[in-house]
């Protein structure tokens, strides 16, 4: 993968990461489903955020 393209794709990750964030803090809790839904989407964009960084998972 060309450094270009990861920059590219590490910003939006950054990008996706903070929209999720932002929705599920302005998601009300009885709404259970969709935060399930936003949680997982968060991991793993976070998951793949740190897997492009190269910065070690459980370090």
């Amino acid at each position: 993968m060309s450094k270009t393209r990861k920059i590219v794709l590490i910003k939006a990750y950054e990008a996706m990461e903070s929209g999720l964030q932002q929705r599920i803090a302005s998601t009300p809790v009885n709404q259970a489903k969709q935060l399930l839904h936003d949680f997982t989407q968060l991991y793993r964009t976070q998951g793949k955020l740190t897997k492009l960084k190269g910065v070690p998972a459980n370090g």
